[in-house]
């Protein structure tokens, strides 16, 4: 449908033109301007295609379901990214300039291939309900009124959205009446804000705390074999061990449930404690069978105690590789060993004992030193690489 029919449509809808100005991050966006009054009866050649070549050329540019793209973007827990969600009028002469100003630039559209992912929405009468619907299920809120709130003329629309202290924000909003350069700046200010935040926590002073019976159900991880002349390995390597002289191989651990379970425990530690700094990066040893077992069912509360509960009954983990490969049995025929390299929520940490069940209120971790740190449920943990070693 063209632009005419998509504009009366919102206009239809009772909620249209409800705020002028909206607040994002400190800057106001005016949802109210009629930015492209100058191109509405100018009809440019139809660049329509270029967003068709950045889908071809980029693995960033997402047609799948907008839920898979932010599991691919802000969760991904190997190389999250910031999600550039880009509604357009494929008929509205304004897409056709704005595709030729960014899709066409090699320094926007290089940046968005190797720093964004980008999930692209035909906006017409017949969708538009359905883009609201989804928006409001697997982001917010917020994000839904700013789509509602901004009269079609402002279009198209890049809403960029970062993952901060446990939520979905909306960092910027790009406006198809903006420059090169002032889209370019947004993107980069965009990125540096994202920052980090799924980057391997430090491994000095790792952490843990305690388990309980829960209701746990996932589906298999899945293992992806990093390449050991790959900047991966060689940082894995030397967090595990200072180098990569015994190890065999790495794979990183991939599973989506499991990390969503994470995050959503994470964002609660967070708000409760007022500060993210709430997880490390820490070992667990256990036989070599017993990892494969870990990633297909997740730590199984009917084998605590095996190896002792001098710091609690739950889940030991540790910030030196030594203590876990002392519970990292070899396989018989191989000798080969396998450690776990988790991240694992410690938040509030207090000296455990053996008679402890669960952590004490207000504690999400115990510890029985320097070395050994327990914590007592599955959404605490986040299993990243499993290190098989000789």
């Amino acid at each position: 449908m063209g632009h005419t029919a998509s504009r009366q449509f919102r206009k239809s809808n009772n909620r249209l033109h409800k705020k002028k100005n909206i607040q994002i991050n400190s800057r106001q966006v005016n949802t109210n301007e009629n930015i492209f009054k100058l191109h509405d009866n100018s009809k440019q050649p139809s660049l329509h295609h270029l967003t068709d070549q950045f889908t071809l050329a980029s693995s960033s540019n997402y047609q799948s379901s907008f839920e898979q793209a932010l599991i691919d973007s802000l969760y991904n827990s190997t190389n999250p990214r910031p999600l550039a969600l880009y509604i357009y009028d494929e008929q509205s002469s304004a897409t056709d300039i704005f595709n030729e100003l960014v899709f066409n630039s090699d320094s926007i559209n290089t940046y968005l291939s190797e720093e964004f992912i980008l999930w692209k929405w035909n906006l017409t009468e017949g969708d538009y309900q359905e883009l609201l619907t989804i928006v409001t299920k697997h982001a917010n809120k917020q994000v839904a009124e700013i789509i509602d709130s901004t009269s079609t003329e402002i279009y198209p629309l890049i809403i960029c959205l970062i993952f901060d202290h446990g939520q979905i924000k909306i960092e910027s909003v790009i406006q198809g009446i903006m420059s090169d350069s002032e889209i370019f700046a947004l993107l980069i200010q965009t990125r540096d804000a994202f920052g980090a935040r799924f980057d391997l926590p430090n491994t000095n002073g790792l952490n843990l705390r305690n388990i309980s019976t829960e209701n746990w159900s996932i589906p298999k991880s899945t293992l992806i074999q990093v390449s050991k002349e790959s900047n991966e390995f060689r940082r894995v390597a030397a967090d595990f061990h200072d180098g990569a002289s015994s190890i065999v191989r790495i794979d990183r651990i991939e599973n989506s449930t499991w990390l969503i379970q994470y995050l959503n425990q994470k964002q609660m530690i967070d708000a409760r404690l007022g500060h993210d700094h709430t997880e490390k990066l820490l070992f667990h040893g256990c036989p070599y069978a017993a990892a494969k077992k870990i990633l297909q069912q997740a730590f199984d509360h009917d084998r605590i105690g095996t190896h002792g509960s001098y710091c609690g009954h739950g889940f030991y983990f540790s910030t030196n590789w030594h203590v876990s490969d002392g519970y990292a049995k070899p396989n018989p025929s191989t000798g080969e060993k396998r450690i776990l390299m988790c991240r694992v929520l410690v938040g509030r940490s207090c000296e455990g004992n053996s008679t402890m069940k669960t952590c004490p209120l207000n504690y999400d971790s115990t510890t029985g030193g320097l070395d050994t740190y327990v914590v007592y449920s599955n959404r605490h943990v986040l299993p990243e690489y499993l290190i098989t070693y000789k």
